[in-house]
């Protein structure tokens, strides 16, 4: 598909390589090589989640991406500063530790796992390692979430070739990235699901929470670089109303997430197909930091419960077997399922790259004949 209308070709397209200004989210556990081949195929820029790959397994997945497709492509990393280096588990006082796996072990029970008392094990040290087969890949595009990359890890990316964009909630946040040198910015908006990408954890869920709809202008105002819009946008529409905020492109994480090539469980698909936009929470009971998901059995049960949570990954790491065996099971009340506000939107499971043609499509049809019909300028 060629899209006829000019403003589909954005100054974003130029920078990265890409056909249309359409990027798909690096979500960890979904974005695998099937994904962001399919997306880079369709003409937007798909992205590899390198979150908690080893070098090997990162290595792996971005060879397994060049055997799909010859497109731009992007792997992303999470950089926040408890991984940075990680935080030792040894670290944390024993009551939180047993007030964290008191509160866990009725789930555990439910899904006739044995309960547990021990601390969470320490995460390895896997973001250098990540970042420098990024480099020795020459991976296109570089996409960072949760964190500032810093003016030496940019100035790395360029001296390799490589792009590279930082995910921010805030003005303040985008100022900080765009002095280090990056390529672009993405505004997420609190519609978005998954981890918020707050450089620090905020004192509670509501606060730094702007909506798409306020903070991308007010990125683009205060921004000299592309910016992309995150937060919300599912489809052609979306796309339309980000470029009239002023975006160079847009990032959709629940959409891709919800397709046939994402990794996402069956019953995480499903149940999204099934939701409107008012079923998520925000909350930081599965990882230790704030993110957006559908309310289930779990995210009420360890709220009511008012039980501390451990600090990121920590309470990631101590829920872990929870997780796996939910995901074993198919039982959906017990995982993380991550999605954004855009969930209503969402009621069928397309391919990658059909997503990526229809948005075009749709957002074409509303350029050239829903607004011309439903908008009437005097004079």
């Amino acid at each position: 598909m060629t899209a006829s209308h000019p403003v589909f070709r954005t100054v974003l397209c130029d920078v990265l390589g890409i056909d249309y200004p359409i990027l798909q989210s690096g979500m960890g556990g979904v974005a695998g090589p099937d994904l962001a081949a399919e997306v880079s195929n369709a003409g937007g820029l798909g992205i590899i989640a390198g979150f908690l790959l080893t070098a090997d397994q990162l290595r792996d997945a971005i060879q397994q991406v060049r055997t799909r497709t010859d497109k731009p492509f992007g792997v992303n990393l999470l950089l926040p500063a408890e991984m940075m280096p990680p935080q030792p588990a040894e670290m944390l006082p024993d009551q939180l530790i047993q007030g964290v796996q008191t509160t866990l072990n009725p789930t555990r029970s439910a899904l006739g796992l044995p309960a547990r008392n021990a601390r969470p094990t320490t995460l390895p040290d896997l973001v250098a390692d990540a970042f420098q087969v990024i480099l020795d890949e020459r991976v296109p595009v570089f996409s960072v979430g949760l964190g500032n990359p810093g003016s030496d890890m940019v100035a790395e990316c360029h001296r390799h070739g490589i792009k590279i964009i930082a995910m921010v909630t805030t003005v303040h946040d985008a100022l900080a990235v765009e002095a280090t040198g990056v390529d672009a910015i993405a505004a997420q908006g609190a519609e978005a699901g998954g981890h918020r990408s707050h450089f620090e954890k905020p004192s509670s869920s509501d606060r730094v929470d702007v909506g798409t709809i306020t903070l991308v202008p007010e990125v683009v105002d205060a921004m000299h670089i592309p910016v992309i819009a995150a937060g919300g946008i599912t489809d052609g529409r979306g796309l339309v109303a980000a470029l009239a905020l002023g975006a160079s492109g847009v990032l959709m994480g629940s959409r891709f997430l919800v397709t046939r090539e994402s990794m996402a469980p069956e019953v995480h698909k499903k149940a999204m197909m099934e939701q409107t936009s008012d079923t998520t929470v925000v909350m930081d009971t599965f990882s230790g930091r704030f993110a957006r998901a559908l309310r289930n059995t779990f995210t009420d049960q360890y709220a009511q419960s008012g039980a501390p949570v451990l600090p990121f990954p920590s309470q990631f790491l101590a829920n872990g077997d929870i997780r796996q065996e939910s995901t074993v099971q198919g039982k959906g009340d017990y995982m993380p399922l991550w999605s954004g506000q855009g969930v209503g939107l969402i009621h069928d499971l397309p391919g990658a790259g059909d997503v990526v043609e229809a948005t075009i499509q749709e957002a074409r049809n509303v350029m050239m004949e829903r607004l011309p019909q439903s908008v009437q300028l005097d004079g």
